[in-house]
């Protein structure tokens, strides 16, 4: 996987997937994801939270299982007429093996060599991505997008809870060393509204910072060892929609509404490689449209990153 440095910057959880619409700006949330959100959780718009080799070659994440992961838009006799998920996974963890597993991750980044950004730079992003809820556009597709390095919009609170990419390496170089510090530490950096528990509020600021690019090693290995130690964390093998092994972390019963997020680590470079959206109940509304409708256990939406640099300009590629 063609990783530049060590992570990627914060993403916006939810963008615009219709073809022929441009790219939002940073921090907006396009209208189709805006609505599978709110379906699922029953608000007007829902908080972001903002390769592949063989699992074998890693060490702990060997007692990590899973059973019958099927990536790529699938369809099933016997559901709903016109509903295609994006994949179904069944899985099988082991208690202790997300925390082994990230434990592990964060002592491979610590000795990555610390990138030096310039702060004319540009961040490029190249994804892939399947919607179960885009029922027009079915199956894979990729879009870009470039991210100022430096974007005074996007800093000292000026966007909310979002955050450059600038400000973020910042954020993680200045970290300490104690788990219990930084957990607090992330909280403030991204704000809670209330309908999280203290262990929610922190796996989903964690998140976000684990997907900074690029970042200071010691920083983001700070950031494993904190999600390490939230209770009930949970690791499984997977595989995203290219087809690439990962790991998946997740918290059981966390998510917005029916849907609980995973993000995904590589299990040779460890940095975060993708996100998705798992259904965690039935939704059989016969009144609702196909896109709405979904199984327990239907990957809804999965987000895979394929390539991510530093660039000069805006428009250019690596």
């Amino acid at each position: 996987m063609p990783w530049r440095w060590l992570g990627m910057d914060e993403m916006t959880l939810l963008r615009d997937l219709r073809a022929g619409i441009p790219q939002p700006d940073r921090g907006r949330l396009a209208a189709g994801r805006r609505n599978l959100l709110k379906a699922a959780r029953g608000q007007d718009e829902a908080r972001r939270a903002r390769s592949g080799r063989r699992l074998a070659a890693v060490g702990s994440a060997a007692a990590i299982g899973a059973v019958a992961v099927v990536s790529g838009q699938i369809g099933t006799k016997g559901e709903e007429p016109g509903f295609v998920p994006v994949a179904r996974p069944a899985y099988i963890t082991q208690p202790g093996s997300a925390a082994q597993f990230l434990e592990q991750a964060a002592d491979a980044i610590a000795r990555r060599p610390v990138p030096a950004p310039r702060q004319d730079r540009w961040v490029y992003v190249k994804e892939a991505e399947a919607n179960a809820t885009d029922q027009e556009h079915r199956g894979v597709r990729e879009r870009e997008s470039w991210t100022r390095y430096a974007d005074p919009a996007l800093e000292q609170g000026r966007a909310g809870d979002d955050h450059s990419p600038r400000e973020q390496y910042r954020f993680l170089a200045g970290l300490p060393h104690d788990v219990n510090a930084v957990k607090a530490k992330a909280r403030a950096f991204c704000p809670g509204d209330g309908h999280e528990s203290r262990t929610q509020h922190e796996f989903r600021a964690l998140k976000v910072l684990a997907r900074s690019y690029p970042a200071p090693p010691e920083g983001l290995a700070t950031v494993y060892r904190a999600l390490a130690t939230l209770p009930g964390i949970k690791a499984a093998r997977a595989t995203d929609v290219l087809g690439r092994d990962a790991i998946a972390i997740f918290l059981p019963g966390n998510g917005q509404g029916d849907l609980r997020e995973e993000f995904l680590i590589d299990p040779r470079t460890y940095v975060y490689t993708g996100s998705r959206w798992i259904a965690q109940s039935d939704r059989k509304d016969p009144r609702a449209n196909a896109g709405d409708r979904w199984r327990k256990g239907d990957v809804i939406i999965d987000d895979s990153v394929k390539d991510v640099a530093l660039v000069a300009r805006r428009n250019e590629r690596p």
